[in-house]
């Protein structure tokens, strides 16, 4: 009597689907625990040999058949050896790697970048100390310096005075801050206008505390353009 195994065809694309290794080798765990004989974890490359002749004595003559391989045998000897799947490089490790290295950048940047410590601690002050206060005389001298060393003023083009606007209020702004005014939110705004005889008015009004809080203006006139430049600084409590 011959006894035939027949094996369980596994197809190996369910095993090249899996994202995660270790899903795959769990299903490997799984199949050698329902199908013992067919083994998918071992070691060996080779599939396992399928004995059909387990039931017949060594001295009995049997004759040969010869067997031609079908498609279906072929297939189901392919199916029994289920070796685990290559560990090669998918999208899923490109992107947990990229995540990974992402987050060691992050924690680099955050060790060389210095801690930044605060200037000056709550004060628990509401006005300014004495002889900190805005001193519009000193601004003035700022601007005064600023706008008649600046060159570009000596002939009005209204194409190169919104550069000369926005540059003379970023130099006066930083000249005064070297003033050291503590506390002080300063606010600069420079106006240029051509010079053709004309009369102007310039107003601002403002709403703030008139014991700490203060401005200062400077104009400036030549053969070719008027500059009007103030600041403003507000205290902050």
């Amino acid at each position: 009597m011959i006894s035939n195994t027949r094996s369980t065809r596994i197809p190996a694309e369910s095993f090249a689907g899996m994202a995660n290794e270790k899903l795959t080798m769990q299903a490997l765990i799984e199949h050698d625990r329902v199908q013992p004989k067919l083994k998918a974890t071992g070691t060996s490359n080779s599939s396992p040999v399928i004995k059909e002749n387990a039931s017949i004595k060594s001295g009995d003559a049997v004759p040969k058949r010869r067997r031609n391989p079908s498609s279906s045998d072929t297939k189901s000897q392919k199916s029994v050896s289920l070796a685990p799947p290559k560990t090669g490089i998918n999208f899923f490790r490109i992107v947990a790697a990229t995540k990974a290295w992402q987050r060691l950048a992050k924690q680099r940047a955050a060790k060389r970048s210095p801690k930044l410590t605060p200037k000056c601690e709550n004060t628990y002050r509401l006005e300014p100390a004495e002889g900190q206060h805005f001193s519009p005389q000193k601004v003035e001298l700022v601007m005064k310096n600023v706008i008649e060393n600046h060159p570009g003023l000596d002939q009005y083009n209204h194409i190169r005075s919104k550069l000369l606007v926005r540059d003379l209020s970023e130099k006066i702004n930083e000249k005064v801050k070297e003033l050291d005014f503590p506390r002080y939110k300063l606010v600069c705004n420079v106006i240029i206008m051509e010079k053709k005889d004309q009369g102007v008015n310039i107003a601002s009004r403002c709403i703030w505390n008139q014991q700490t809080d203060n401005f200062a203006s400077y104009t400036y006139k030549n053969g070719a353009a008027i500059v009007v430049a103030y600041v403003h600084g507000v205290y902050l409590e």
